[in-house]
């Protein structure tokens, strides 16, 4: 081996695609092409601090001047520079120095306001910001400064108008949303003198039908195309009676961790929209799970269902939804994606005749029309009235006749929160 990489950085490089999961043929050529890479670092006279984005730039211009270019060139560049970046010889390169412009400045003081005052994740100040920070592209003077003063609920109403083309109900709901805390915190900052909300256009309400759920026949292709014998059948096979029978969401299956699985008590920690819950295993998950783990190839974290192909990690909800969605196709069946299959955890409670009555003569209820779902309790509802039991009994016990409409109120409420929970 020659070469300034040589031997170091590729022995690092090798333990590196062995921890990373890649295949033997894969590893192979990702050290290859390193192993090109120093052959032709040392004709150039360049040495491992010369390492950068144009350096590798220019090494592949290189390769792809050969008569014949070497196949790794294609199919392991990328892995290479993850590679040389997570050892720390390829520096990330730096954002540009530019001045920040005042609609820049104005967007980070409302991202720094939703955190401090609304108290916002940032996964949804991201959101708001890619819906709504356009709005003050529309206000830029001549002089590069926003001109508060022009905004008014035309000027916004026509925005929400383009913004929201091409986008379905749910998502155009969610750009009002953004402009309404966009316009609010114009206003508790001065920089506009009366509340623009009320005039909003508001996007037509959706035709809300019932959810829509998949069949027993439906669920057996889905299964009948899994190899249990495979690690990746023994997977899918899991994704699949996982998501059918507890009715998860793909986020909340793909961030189990194999600390949320109980088996000594026979139960699962579910994490998601900022709860956690305790579900019971059925026994048909629980082998499913147990054939998965069994197969499980050794990961970079601790996920309960990781990728089979390196980098060997927690799946994301889109690739949860995506074994759901290659099953269907395998299957012959139409395309299903994974919250059909939460759809179908819910339905089969309502199927059984469950409701949601948790006080009947209060009228808390899971109201069913031939064509919709009227929600008039919601999972917090029952928290807090939960909650509030909690806190009454501990400083008024009760007894006989009254105690024991308490325990019926209990268990209707306990009942009450399994269900939202499916279908919230």
């Amino acid at each position: 081996m020659v070469g300034p990489l040589a031997p170091r950085v590729l022995g690092e490089c090798s333990g590196w695609v062995s921890a990373q999961g890649y295949s033997q043929g894969s590893a192979a050529g990702i050290v290859n092409l390193l192993r090109r890479l120093s052959l032709w670092m040392q004709a150039v006279g360049a040495g491992v601090d010369d390492i950068d984005e144009e350096l590798l730039a220019r090494f592949i211009a290189a390769e792809r001047s050969r008569e014949v270019v070497c196949v790794t060139v294609k199919t392991s560049m990328g892995a290479m520079r993850r590679f040389l970046t997570a050892a720390g010889y390829l520096r990330v390169a730096e954002a540009g120095t530019a001045a920040v412009t005042p609609a820049q400045a104005a967007v980070g003081q409302w991202c720094s306001w939703m955190r401090a005052e609304r108290v916002l994740s940032e996964k949804t100040i991201t959101a708001r910001c890619y819906y709504a920070a356009g709005l003050l592209d529309v206000l830029i003077a001549v002089d590069g400064s926003v001109a508060w003063g022009r905004l008014d609920a035309s000027v916004v109403n026509v925005y929400v108008a383009e913004r929201g083309r091409g986008y379905g109900v749910a998502s155009r709901a969610h750009i009002v949303d953004a402009v309404r805390c966009l316009l609010r915190w114009a206003l508790s900052t001065g920089r506009i003198d009366r509340d623009l909300t009320a005039g909003i256009l508001k996007p037509a309400p959706a035709r809300r039908s019932l959810p829509r759920g998949v069949d027993a026949e439906q669920i057996a292709a889905l299964l009948g195309v899994c190899d249990p014998g495979t690690a990746i059948g023994a997977r899918d096979r899991a994704v699949v009676l996982v998501l059918v029978r507890l009715g998860l969401r793909a986020g909340e299956a793909a961030r189990l961790s194999l600390d949320d699985l109980d088996w000594a008590s026979g139960r699962l920690k579910v994490t998601g929209k900022g709860r956690e819950h305790i579900l019971p295993i059925p026994v048909d998950v629980g082998q499913a799970l147990t054939d998965w783990l069994r197969l499980r190839p050794d990961a970079l974290d601790r996920a309960v269902f990781v990728r089979t192909k390196a980098p060997r990690q927690m799946m994301t909800p889109s690739g949860i939804s995506g074994i759901i969605a290659r099953l269907s196709g395998l299957a012959g069946i139409e395309q299903i994606h994974a919250h059909r299959l939460r759809h179908t955890a819910a339905m089969a409670v309502l199927a059984a005749g469950g409701s949601c009555a948790v006080v009947p003569e209060a009228g808390y209820r899971y109201h069913i029309r031939e064509s919709s779902i009227s929600r008039v309790l919601h999972l917090h509802h029952v928290e807090a009235m939960l909650a509030g039991d909690r806190r009454f009994l501990s400083r008024f016990p009760l007894t006989g006749a009254a105690a024991a409409a308490q325990r019926r109120r209990t268990r209707s409420l306990e009942e009450a929160h399994v269900f939202l929970t499916l279908v919230q």
